[in-house]
């Protein structure tokens, strides 16, 4: 029987071996979960940045969506503020418009959060733009409310005043100017009777009326202007009608804001003083003058500088 014997040599280098052989085991051993390790903290971590984006994709859109209907909001509330002011309507006129390109801001940056913020921030600053122009509104509507009340009153209280006033009065309050006009003194109408070529009479009978007389004062007025001045007389006979030559468009004057006929016009040079001036109306062959109330007035530099009443029987 034969015997194999080993060396203390042989035996050493057999267990340096399995010892190695061990280490290797257990370093792949540890790399491995280290590995494992590694790979699933990053998986766990990939997971929780997928989910964080979803969740803030999720709630851009929800954001951007909100945004929208704001501005859908937005914009019809302001499409019903009326109002007949023209500075507030051109101030809500060009809000309207900023919203119109808001909304078109929105749908084009709807997944940027940035601007989804920004938008969301300038659609509560024009809320805000939009109560203070309703506020505003009510208060021109109020405003305008008080006006028209006044208004009405004040117009109730002329109606009431002019049927206390004849239109002879309110015509001379519209046609005199302060300062300027150069007014009459010691005005006279007298109505004369005829005898012969060189002598008249005067005389309060209509039949016997052939001219009248109208003789004043042009007063001094250093303010008005100096130059040619035209007088024309206007008589309105107790029928109401005009005395005049003829009804036609040559014998038209203005007075005041109205048109008239004139029965007499006399040209003179005004020299800012006093003259005397005489004036004739003569009736027309054959015709007879009405008894009763003549108005006679005296218009220069269309305005009514004087007036009088010649009463014939």
């Amino acid at each position: 029987m034969e015997t194999t014997d080993h060396t203390p040599k042989e035996d050493l280098s057999a267990g340096k071996a399995e010892k190695k052989q061990s280490k290797l085991f257990l370093f792949l051993f540890l790399f491995t979960a280290v590995a494992c390790g590694i790979f699933a903290w990053l998986y766990w971590i990939q997971k929780n940045e997928t989910q964080e984006v979803v969740i803030e994709n999720i709630e851009i859109t929800q954001e951007s969506e909100e945004v929208k209907r704001d501005l859908q909001q937005l914009e019809k509330e302001y499409e019903g503020l009326q109002t007949s002011d023209s500075l507030l309507k051109n101030e809500i006129q060009e809000k309207a418009t900023l919203i119109a390109q808001m909304k078109i801001e929105a749908e084009r940056h709807k997944n940027d959060a940035y601007i989804m913020a920004k938008l969301r921030k300038e659609t509560n600053s024009l809320r805000d733009i939009m109560r203070h122009f309703v506020k505003e509104i009510d208060s021109l509507n109020t405003l305008n409310k008080q006006l028209i009340a006044s208004k009405d009153s004040v117009t109730t209280e002329l109606t009431i005043e002019k049927k206390k006033t004849t239109a002879l009065q309110t015509e001379k309050d519209n046609l005199f100017k302060v300062g300027s006009v150069i007014k009459t003194s010691g005005m006279a109408v007298t109505a004369l009777h005829v005898k012969s070529k060189t002598k008249t009479e005067e005389t309060k009978k209509a039949k016997r009326t052939d001219k009248i007389k109208i003789a004043f004062r042009l007063g001094e007025n250093k303010i008005a202007s100096k130059g040619s001045r035209t007088i024309y007389v206007r008589i309105v006979t107790p029928d109401g009608k005009e005395w005049c030559d003829s009804p036609d468009a040559d014998h038209l004057f203005n007075f005041g804001a109205s048109k008239g006929f004139y029965a007499m016009k006399k040209s003179l040079q005004y020299e800012n003083e006093d003259i005397d001036v005489e004036m004739f109306v003569r009736k027309k062959e054959n015709e007879e003058l009405l008894p009763g109330k003549y108005l006679v007035e005296v218009n220069m530099d269309n305005a009514r500088i004087g007036s009088a009443v010649l009463e014939l029987e």
